[in-house]
């Protein structure tokens, strides 16, 4: 009986353990499912910490050589169970030194994020590859792959070339705009603006939305001015270069020096030698556009040391442009003002770069020509009367032609004289010729008389004194006229009639109750061969 007992107490022990056992499972199963975190810990124990990157990788693209970009920021995230200390963060691989860290982590908590930040700056052409690696303590590093690809800068102008063809010296009036377009794969960085070449000093840039620092992402474009200025009639060329993250990157100018040139066809122009006062020949100055450049003018003037010796008539070159190889015409004339050497200038003022000129020459000779004789006295003779004609010699004895002005009697008397010949006036002597004045004295009343005979010329007047004295009273009105040259039964023909005067000149003869004259040529002809 009490091993009966004792059996049926182990099989109803028996009988509990193998009902619970499918309970504790069933409660097992239930809690892996409610807390697994739990259940898995209570199975292992806390997880080390996990580094997640983001993004993953750190890719940069294209990127111009020598551009560096902006920071990229990377979130590492501590996906562990516990917290982590770090000791540091850098970037790993042979090729790290293209990109730049910033930044760092101290502590990531589980389930906690830090920051760093990652630039991109490749030095050279071609695909670049390094690791962002996160050092844990006491923990291997956790790294993430940052990659990129350096291309050339590629910068194109538009013209390439440029022709600002010919241009007036000095003057900074060639002027025009060229494109720069980036055409390459990255955005480009302009560096700076420069010329190069054989003429660099004569171009220069002036403006535009190009400048130093400016960007351009790919296909995008700015405009430079850009200026030239010669400075002399020849041919220039220049490089308009952009420089760029290592690279440079050029337009060819070229342009011409232009002026024009005109020039007299001699310089000085030499006038001759003139008599003091007479009027000199009219001369021709030719003046030509040597240049490549119309000339334009808009007055000419005669300036400068004796310009009142000099005249201009009349020009050409003046109010209408003058194109290259033209010429135009000036016409002058010499009439000196006084002895010896005469200098001035005929300029031509305009718009290029101030006019032309012509030296201006000649010789002013002073006139040497006496009046003979230097005076004369009549004597005394009967009040209403008149006296022979006296003849007065005005001889060249220069060596160039003298040109005679008017002959006249001045003086407190001059009424009691009366001019009764005249070759002279208006006539011209050549060296070693002379003419003839007459004048004869008829006195009115009684005293002396005194006047001057004066024959004016281009070189002044020459003067010879006039006397006589008058007696008794005034006879009857004695109507003959026998012309001043001599008694009343005087051959002469009566050349006065109420109160006019006909000049009488040397070699006159009477010809059928006319007077008549041989040519100047004959008279001075005649005049200097006595």
């Amino acid at each position: 009986m009490t091993k009966l007992a004792a059996r049926g107490h182990e099989a109803a022990a028996s009988f509990l353990v193998l009902s619970l056992v499918p309970l504790a499972l069933a409660l097992t199963l239930f809690a892996a499912a409610v807390f697994p975190a739990f259940s898995s810990a209570d199975e292992s124990g806390p997880t080390p910490p996990e580094l997640t990157f983001s993004p993953a990788p750190l890719d940069f693209g294209k990127v111009t050589v020598g551009t560096e970009t902006a920071m990229t920021t990377v979130t590492v995230h501590n996906a562990g169970t516990l917290g982590t200390a770090i000791d540091k963060v850098t970037i790993e691989g042979p090729e790290a030194g293209e990109f730049k860290l910033n930044g760092g982590c101290g502590w990531i908590e589980a389930g906690q994020d830090c920051y760093v930040s990652v630039a991109f700056k490749p030095g050279s052409s071609g695909g670049k590859e390094a690791a962002l690696a996160i050092w844990p303590k006491e923990t291997p590093a956790q790294t993430t792959p940052i990659l990129g690809a350096g291309v050339a800068p590629q910068l194109a102008f538009a013209p390439g070339s440029y022709d600002f063809g010919i241009q007036r010296v000095n003057r900074g009036e060639g002027s025009t705009y060229v494109q720069l377009t980036n055409v390459g794969e990255a955005m480009t960085q302009i560096g700076s603006f420069g010329f190069a070449g054989k003429d660099p000093n004569n171009f220069w840039t002036n403006g535009g939305d190009c400048w130093n620092g400016r960007q351009l992402q790919p296909g995008e474009s700015c405009g430079v001015q850009i200026v030239f200025n010669p400075w002399d009639m020849v041919a220039y060329e220049a490089e308009l270069q952009a420089y760029a993250n290592g690279g440079t990157f050029g337009a060819t100018l070229t342009g011409f020096g232009g002026r024009p040139q005109v020039e007299p066809g001699a310089n000085p122009t030499e006038l001759g030698a003139v008599t003091v006062g007479a009027v000199g020949p009219v001369e021709t100055i030719l003046f030509t556009n040597h240049g490549n450049l119309p000339g334009n003018f808009f007055i000419g003037i005669v300036a400068g040391g004796d310009a009142g010796s000099f005249k201009l008539l009349d020009e050409s070159c003046s109010l209408a442009p003058l194109a290259p190889a033209a010429a135009c015409t000036a016409h002058v004339r010499f009439t000196p003002q006084g002895p010896g050497p005469k200098q001035a200038r005929l300029a031509l003022f305009g718009d290029d770069d101030g006019g032309t000129m012509a030296l201006l020459g000649g010789e002013g000779v002073a006139a040497v020509a006496t009046l003979a004789p230097g005076s004369f006295d009549f004597g005394v003779l009967a009040a209403g009367t008149r006296s022979a004609g006296r003849a007065f010699a005005v001889r060249n004895d220069g060596s160039a032609p003298l040109d005679l002005g008017a002959v006249g009697i001045v003086g407190a008397d001059l009424d009691q004289f009366a001019l009764a010949g005249d070759e002279c006036s208006g006539e011209t002597l050549v060296p070693g010729a002379e003419c003839l004045v007459r004048i004869r004295f008829a006195p009115d009343s009684a005293g002396a008389k005194v006047a001057k005979l004066r024959v004016f010329s281009a070189g002044g007047a020459f003067v010879a004194t006039l006397s006589g004295s008058g007696e008794g009273a005034v006879p009857g009105a004695d109507d003959r006229d026998d012309g001043g040259f001599g008694h009343p039964d005087s051959p002469m023909p009566r050349l006065w009639r109420q109160g006019r005067t006909r000049r009488f000149v040397r070699g006159q003869t009477l010809n059928a109750g006319r007077l008549q004259r041989p040519r100047r040529a004959q008279v001075r002809a005649s005049t200097s061969a006595r």
